[in-house]
């Protein structure tokens, strides 16, 4: 396995991307804490499929926009594990609004959850990753952070954020042999796309090279390499899971 004892935190797990990434790190050997805002039933059914696997689940609520919720967390994790070795910031809100319609308490909202949450997160679950020297963080950005989008520039904006944040934590990172990278997915069948439309998932499709939607578990083993040691000389970049609808 990939991961054997190691110890990840995924945010944002309860569904989705995260419930795939959480579910595949615990396939590959590791424990994992499966952080939630508000699916707490979700959550402890992500946590209970990865006790099945074999590995330890444990269900942690948290906002990781909310300093003093992500540093209760990090005590509980603490407590329970001592640390952890892979962080994978993948909590994520949004809105479809013209940015007309965006009003101060919904920006922040939003960048506080998308990138404030990935920037706390980092922050606070790094010491030990530099005590020990070893460590690895994945930022979920998107497939909008390089195209730009028509209804949520603040969406945009903070996943635009993810990526120049991204590189900023692996240089600082590097010396302590801790990788940072993110991954921008493109259109992956989840909650987030199930409100499309027919007409609108049509033609989403006619943009993809590969001429399907991504599902979750795309993402997630994107994740799990990152996470390894083959990926060991890899930081600071991000990689498109997209099906070539994007290519840089």
């Amino acid at each position: 396995m990939l991961l054997a004892n190691k110890i990840a935190l995924v945010t944002g797990a309860s569904r989705g991307i995260g419930r795939a990434i959480a579910i595949e790190l615990a396939r590959e050997g590791a424990d994992v804490v499966v952080n939630f805002n508000q699916s707490e039933e979700k959550a402890e059914e992500v946590a209970h499929a990865i006790e099945t696997i074999g590995r330890r689940g444990l269900a942690i609520k948290a906002d990781v926009s909310r300093t003093d919720q992500v540093e209760a967390m990090r005590k509980q994790v603490l407590k329970e594990f001592g640390g952890v070795q892979v962080l994978v910031n993948n909590a994520g809100v949004h809105h479809h609004l013209k940015s007309w319609e965006i009003d101060e308490t919904e920006w922040r909202r939003v960048l506080g959850v998308n990138i404030g949450g990935v920037f706390l997160c980092s922050r606070m679950f790094s010491p030990e990753m530099r005590e020990n020297k070893w460590g690895r963080i994945i930022n979920i950005s998107s497939i909008i952070a390089f195209t730009g989008t028509d209804h949520e520039a603040h969406y945009g904006a903070s996943k635009s954020a993810v990526v120049g944040l991204t590189k900023s934590l692996a240089l600082e990172l590097a010396p302590y042999n801790i990788t940072v990278n993110a991954i921008a997915p493109g259109w992956i069948e989840t909650d987030m796309t199930a409100t499309a439309t027919v007409e609108e998932k049509k033609k989403a499709l006619e943009l993809i090279p590969l001429r399907r939607m991504g599902e979750p578990e795309d993402i997630a083993h994107a994740a799990v390499f990152l996470a390894s040691e083959r990926a060991s000389f890899i930081t600071g970049q991000t990689i498109h899971v997209n099906g070539g609808e994007v290519m840089y």
